[in-house]
């Protein structure tokens, strides 16, 4: 797998990820605004709460709730600059990447990315 340098450092901003599984019904929020975070929707589950990406939803005719599609973990990852990264799967302006020197995986900005 091709490897990718991290141009600067990122730290998780949420410590504790929302985690959804299949079928799971969340409530929905407000969609990002920003440009280059379009995609990412705001959602509640039973347990938490955190973005997540329109794509892993069927979303209702009312557009409150979503039934979720696949299992979705919102886990960030630690990463210093220097870095090397593998990409696992990117989606609206984020990668869920592997660190190969901790061998932890979550997701990063693609802004710092190589």
């Amino acid at each position: 797998m091709e490897t990718f340098k991290i141009l600067e450092a990122y730290k998780t901003q949420y410590k504790d990820p929302i985690v959804l599984h299949i079928a799971e019904i969340v409530h929905l929020g407000e969609e990002e605004k920003e440009e280059k975070w379009k995609g990412w929707i705001w959602a509640e589950s039973k347990t938490n709460k955190g973005w997540i990406p329109l794509q892993i939803l069927e979303i209702s005719s009312d557009k409150k709730t979503g039934k979720v599609l696949e299992y979705y973990s919102a886990k960030e990852l630690d990463v210093e600059k220097g870095d090397d990264i593998e990409k696992i799967k990117s989606l609206n302006g984020w990668t869920w990447s592997r660190n190969v020197k901790t061998n932890t995986e979550g997701w990063i900005p693609d802004e710092i990315i190589e």
